[in-house]
């Protein structure tokens, strides 16, 4: 749950190359594969009562969200907004459990209670509280939930997206999944992919009836596909952009804060706005939590030091661990723990001033 699974990209941009029978088959065969690893494990998340792994998922994104929630609360002053801006690459719905799970305010571009429609405007709400008998104001946190790359819960109808609460087309697709399992070629993990490619031309095998009608229905899902022609639609395309576009103007705000985790920057779009608004933007800081030692020198390398002139992206990797030690990785729980949590401990602040009361009876007046 959560899984990106980028390791296809290499493999599906071979695959857009050629339009045979057999491509067919290896490119709806790790469509298939995505889509079990990624999109299905959301079914479980509408029932994480009774998923033990599903319960850990969503309570590790509401430790973070409710650190950064915490975090906002301590803003006293009226010149310090309280909204925070999550913008995610992951299609899953662990942010929406989470978020609602602790009652958080949240814009996720959806506006209405019956049938959500995603409309962008929602970004710019604030929310206030007024109290009931003096009529104070005071703004309460809120979270601008970003899908950059759709979502397991999005929906098309026409030119609309709406907002898919039970997850109707993920359980429309996996009925034609499953229907085509049999046929499409089996991939276990990611490193399998490179290996059935090698092979696959020598099997003579083309996708059947249930191939193409899995190839079709997977059509439907409103995300952006981790290859090249990622778009299933016009809609989802300058939805994309849309949210490109903000998360761009966010980065060229003065005194921004860019905190990164999870992301692996291969996404070449996504890596050249950071890198341009690190180089443009002095005041623009960007911290990147390297899940390992070994994931820090992969994303740094991304980073030259020619292309990050003004010192302002920093990067957080693991200590190096002690002999016979594991390494500490930077789960999102350790980040949390380690770093966010931190923040939130409140240190007695040294006294202004000394006041002495002497106590005593009247004798001593």
């Amino acid at each position: 749950m959560g899984l990106q699974p980028r390791q296809l990209l290499p493999v599906l941009l071979r695959l857009l190359k050629e339009t045979d029978d057999e491509t067919a088959l290896a490119r709806a065969s790790v469509q298939g594969y995505f889509f079990d690893r990624v999109l299905l494990p959301n079914l479980r998340l509408l029932d994480a009562k009774n998923d033990a792994s599903a319960q850990r998922l969503i309570k590790s994104y509401g430790r973070f969200v409710g650190a950064l929630n915490r975090i906002l609360l301590k803003r006293r002053s009226t010149l310090l907004g309280k909204q925070v801006n999550l913008f995610t690459t992951n299609i899953d719905m662990a942010f929406e459990h989470a978020l609602e799970l602790l009652e958080i305010d949240t814009n996720d571009g959806f506006a209405g209670k019956i049938r959500p429609r995603l409309d962008l405007g929602e970004y710019s709400t604030l929310r206030f509280r007024q109290g009931a008998r003096f009529e104070y104001r005071s703004e309460i946190p809120t979270f601008n939930l970003f899908k950059i790359h759709g979502s397991a819960g999005w929906q098309r109808d026409g030119e609309e997206i709406y907002f898919d609460h039970r997850l109707d087309v993920i359980r429309a697709v996996q009925t034609s999944y499953e229907a085509a399992k049999a046929t499409l070629l089996q991939i276990n993990e990611p490193t399998d992919v490179d290996a059935f490619m090698l092979g696959f031309s020598a099997t003579g095998k083309a996708l059947d009836q249930a191939g193409l009608e899995f190839a079709e229905a997977y059509k439907d899902l409103q995300i952006v596909n981790p290859e090249k022609t990622k778009f299933a639609s016009t809609v989802l395309n300058k939805t994309y952009y849309e949210l490109i576009r903000r998360f761009a103007n966010e980065l060229e705000k003065e005194n921004s804060a860019l905190l990164a985790h999870g992301f692996s920057f291969r996404d070449e779009h996504l890596l050249d706005l950071v890198l341009r608004a690190a180089a443009t933007n002095p005041t623009l800081q960007v911290i990147v939590f390297c899940y390992s030692r070994e994931a820090h020198q992969e994303i740094s390398a991304l980073f030259p030091s020619e292309k990050v002139k003004n010192g302002n992206v920093l990067f957080v990797r693991p200590a190096e661990p002690k002999e016979g030690a594991e390494e500490r990785k930077l789960s999102l729980d350790v980040v949390v723990e380690d770093f966010l949590e931190q923040v939130l401990e409140d240190e007695a602040p040294p006294a202004d001033h000394i006041i002495e009361l002497r106590l005593g009876g009247a004798d001593d007046a």
